[in-house]
């Protein structure tokens, strides 16, 4: 079987995406491809709206997410600081995989939000999450007013949305779009049947 790129966009404020993260990597054949997006502005761009604004999807949601969450055998939390705006976080995890150091705070970042109940939008969080991992926050920081970083979370979020997501997770192998958690089993699919 041919490896193939799977293009998985995330936001560290989904709690689908924190769900799936883990399950990514063990898709046999799949070459992921991590692409920050800003959720927001893909709602936004799409009409499309959180679950927790609907009061019946909100309720649950919750069990669903704790359904989720021991299925895959992780710890979740849902934030008292929801939602959060991850804008920085974001340029951070673009920051990173530049200078690749992504693999060493992505999942640091998920856990802040869904397990830890820390605010990303915090800059001196991020900073201590950086830190933590052994890296240079002072670095990173700096990196996210750089106007490419700007610019690549930009670019990310509006391909996202020119190749038909409205939110998060999304994966797409080749021009084949997936939403959700729970479509790992398509990607394994298609993935087993390329040439």
């Amino acid at each position: 079987m041919n490896s193939r790129k799977v293009d998985y966009f995330f936001d560290y404020v989904s709690a689908y995406s924190y769900l799936v993260n883990g399950q990514v990597e063990k898709i046999e054949g799949a070459v992921v491809q991590y692409r920050p997006m800003l959720l927001g502005a893909v709602m936004q761009a799409t009409g499309n709206s959180p679950p927790g604004t609907v009061k019946a999807k909100g309720k649950y949601l919750l069990t669903d997410l704790k359904r989720w969450a021991t299925r895959y055998g992780i710890p979740i939390h849902f934030n008292s600081i929801f939602p959060q705006n991850t804008m920085y976080a974001l340029r951070v995890a673009v920051a990173a995989q530049r200078r690749g150091v992504f693999h060493e705070i992505h999942q640091a970042f998920f856990d802040a939000m869904f397990v830890h109940d820390l605010d990303l939008s915090d800059r001196d969080v991020l900073r201590k999450i950086i830190s933590a991992a052994g890296l240079d926050a002072d670095e990173l920081m700096s990196d996210i007013e750089n106007q490419s970083i700007k610019d690549e979370l930009k670019e990310n979020t509006e391909e996202a949305i020119r190749r038909g997501a409205f939110g998060a997770p999304t994966f797409f192998v080749g021009d084949e779009m997936f939403f959700g958690n729970d479509r790992l089993d398509f990607i394994r699919e298609v993935l087993q049947h390329e040439d």
